[in-house]
């Protein structure tokens, strides 16, 4: 009944648009600025090099416009949505106003002159948040109630990205460090499309994104911090959380004839992101959360409830074909490319380092009840997380930046608030050097 009404919901709005020349593509702009070679459409892959095409420049508004009906719709409901939601389970329970935070801020707050070596950065000392990413960071289906509402965005609950509200409510990094440096600037402040600018902010992360993306999203990642009054570029510290390659393992890989030539193009697409960041972007801090082992990622897969296997083939399409040797062996190679990546010593320096963040391991047994995943944590689209999940990723992603920690397999290490690590007087710094696989 819901996908029916927002169905004709989105007809309604889509036949009173009225038609017009929509916004200047800007992509293209930036794609063409930064050497992209534009290119006839084609399903084949190309090994090497950024291209665009000429859907980029003809359909994009359409294609936003369509996308931002969808969204608005849902969002003109998204009380009621909230409500089914948390009657499900799949959020988190809100936080009584008459209750503390966890830690006591006044450790770990900003610093009394901004330091100049990244050791010392304390939580408070953070003045701008990003994200870059696919769709687990640009909030994705979060609250999607049906097949409709499944692609809605709800960028300002993403754990890594997501400003929206308060940590009672919605436990995401930025609402954490918002409570050390109330000028925080960066996190999206509500739930919309990465290209709404004053929605999204820094939080770019989009759907269907992989490694190969990640050298473009970085260049509009400097290119929106240039262009905003509230960013020093110079002086600020920035912290910077990326995530992907869920779609280069479920959907690019086995598409290859030759995966090492993936890898190379991969290996290549990743260290130019690192580099363009370094050259571009002075005192950053980057989150850079792998995902885990190919083993770990199809022991997940298999423990999926029955509803959710059916729809394995569609979204991670390279699940059987790594029973061929070639392709898993390239898979089990793409874990340890990232980590020698980000350890370059070139990435190293007294104002830039990247910190690998292991978090997502352990997955099958994390997210699982007796032997089965728990749904909870899971929107019902089976793919992407649901705000509880993002909750507690955003503790563990929190705890991880202070110091290495393990994952207990107990149901109050599943609670947002159980095993809540703060700042203390020995270590008041956020972590710099990456954890150990």
């Amino acid at each position: 009944m819901f996908d029916l009404l927002l169905l004709l919901q989105l007809l309604l709005a889509l036949a009173s648009a009225r038609p017009g020349r929509g916004p200047v593509n800007l992509s293209t702009q930036l794609l063409q600025r930064h050497g992209a070679k534009r290119v006839n459409f084609s399903f084949e892959n190309r090994v090497e090099g950024l291209f665009y095409t000429e859907l980029d420049s003809s359909l994009r508004d359409l294609l936003l416009q369509i996308r931002n009906c969808t969204q608005q719709s849902v969002l003109s409901q998204f009380d009621w949505i909230r409500a089914c939601n948390l009657e499900a389970g799949r959020m988190q329970q809100p936080v009584l106003a008459s209750a503390r935070f966890p830690c006591d801020l006044q450790i770990g707050a900003r610093s009394a002159v901004p330091p100049t070596h990244i050791a010392k950065l304390r939580p408070g000392d953070i003045d701008i948040v990003a994200t870059c990413g696919d769709s687990a960071n640009s909030g994705t289906g979060i609250l999607g109630l049906g097949e409709l509402d499944a692609y809605v965005e709800y960028r300002g609950f993403a754990y890594t990205g997501g400003g929206f509200e308060t940590w009672r409510t919605a436990l995401t990094l930025p609402n954490i460090l918002k409570l050390y440096n109330p000028q925080l600037h960066g996190f999206a402040v509500g739930h919309s499309l990465g290209a709404d600018v004053n929605v999204s902010r820094f939080n770019l992360a989009e759907p269907l994104l992989s490694i190969q993306d990640l050298p473009f999203q970085a260049h509009v990642l400097i290119e929106r911090m240039r262009r905003d009054p509230l960013v020093n570029l110079r002086e600020h510290w920035k912290l910077l959380s990326i995530q992907v390659g869920a779609n280069d393992l479920c959907s690019e890989l086995c598409s290859w004839p030759d995966p090492e030539a993936f890898l190379r193009m991969l290996a290549h697409q990743l260290r130019d992101t690192f580099r363009i960041l370094k050259r571009h972007v002075p005192r950053l801090l980057i989150n850079f959360i792998v995902l885990p082992d190919i083993d770990e990622l199809l022991s997940l897969l298999a423990k999926v409830p029955a509803k959710c296997a059916e729809r394995v083939p569609y979204f991670c399409s390279c699940h059987n074909k790594y029973e061929q040797q070639v392709f898993y062996k390239a898979a089990k190679r793409l874990l340890d490319l990232q980590l020698s990546i980000a350890a370059l010593p070139e990435f190293r320096s007294d104002d830039f380092a990247i910190v690998s963040h292991g978090i997502l391991r352990n997955m099958s047994s994390f997210w699982s009840q007796n032997g089965d995943m728990d749904v909870r944590f899971f929107a019902r689209d089976c793919v992407h997380y649901s705000q509880l999940g993002h909750a507690v990723l955003a503790k563990v992603l929190w705890n991880n930046m202070l110091e290495p920690t393990e994952h207990y397999l107990d149901e109050t290490w599943r609670q947002p608030f159980k095993h809540f690590l703060c700042p203390n007087a020995k270590r008041p710094y956020l972590r710099t050097v990456g954890d150990k696989f």
